[in-house]
């Protein structure tokens, strides 16, 4: 292989590792302002939603750790049984996240390279991690759809009816 088409693998796998992070972080971060507007939900009037938004849950300290731990514990408090193995998802999640967010690319093939912990690095395909966390994300944030609309006390606006239907449109046409 010569120079020319080294840099334009590299430059390829960068663009492919930039586009799965890309995707990774959005998706986290959807997770994350739904997770944010459960604990609003939970601990505050109304009238206080976006001054606790801004400053308690918009404040780099709070993290997506702190938010994940704070939503277990209400998890409990509610009594709300999510489907067995709800909260390590949550934390796959959190992982996946952090190692699209803080790893470097190794190679040329859509590496990455992280610290794990008890490992000094591991290196793992960026696709593969991928692939790992959309399932995840697609359970995950349709169990905490259920659990925001639980916790207001108010029916899905947006869930399909049985019939196909957005229960929305069927509330409008009344």
């Amino acid at each position: 292989m010569n120079n020319k088409e080294l840099a334009k693998k590299i430059e390829q796998a960068t663009k492919e590792v930039s586009f799965l992070r890309g995707v990774v972080i959005t998706k986290s971060v959807d997770i994350e302002l739904l997770i944010g507007a459960l604990i609003t939900n939970y601990f505050v009037l109304s009238d206080k939603h976006s001054k606790f938004s801004e400053m308690v849950l918009s404040d780099p300290y709070f993290s997506f750790g702190l938010k994940i731990n704070i939503l277990k514990k209400i998890l409990n408090k509610i009594e709300w049984n999510p489907y067995n193995g709800f909260k390590d998802d949550l934390d796959k999640i959190q992982r996946l996240r952090n190692r699209f967010a803080h790893s470097g690319m190794f190679g040329f093939d859509g590496n990455l390279i992280y610290d794990k912990g008890e490992k000094p690095m591991e290196i793992k395909k960026a696709k593969e991690m991928y692939g790992e966390f959309i399932p995840l994300w697609a359970k995950v944030i349709e169990e905490l759809n259920k659990i925001f609309w639980h916790i207001i006390g108010k029916p899905n606006p947006f869930k399909k009816t049985k019939d196909g239907e957005n229960s929305l449109k069927k509330v409008s046409q009344k």
